[in-house]
């Protein structure tokens, strides 16, 4: 995959969780190109949420409508691949980098 069309990933992963996620803060630590067993590109998206905030991760109901959401928003900008998403905490976050 090209470098264009991660970077317009990526804008549009920023975009779509600049938007309510039910209360919670999600950062965008990465959007990585794969490629699966079947030669099919997709999206692995790691959202980095703070485990310490009170609101912590959003409610599973918030995150329901996500990856539809991603997808279609990724198909308005001519990015055909899937998108997939992890939630990690701060605090692995943390204990990988000592």
């Amino acid at each position: 995959m090209k470098q264009q069309v991660v970077d317009r990933a990526r804008g549009v992963v920023g975009a779509v969780l600049g938007k309510p996620c039910g209360g919670a803060a999600l950062d965008v630590m990465a959007v990585d190109p794969e490629v699966d067993r079947h030669g099919d590109e997709f999206l692995w998206i790691y959202l980095k949420y703070d485990d310490n905030n009170p609101k912590g991760l959003p409610e599973p109901t918030a995150m329901l409508g996500l990856t539809d959401q991603l997808r279609t928003e990724l198909l308005g900008v001519d990015v055909e691949a899937f998108p997939v998403v992890s939630f990690i905490a701060d605090s692995e976050v943390e204990l990988d980098a000592r």
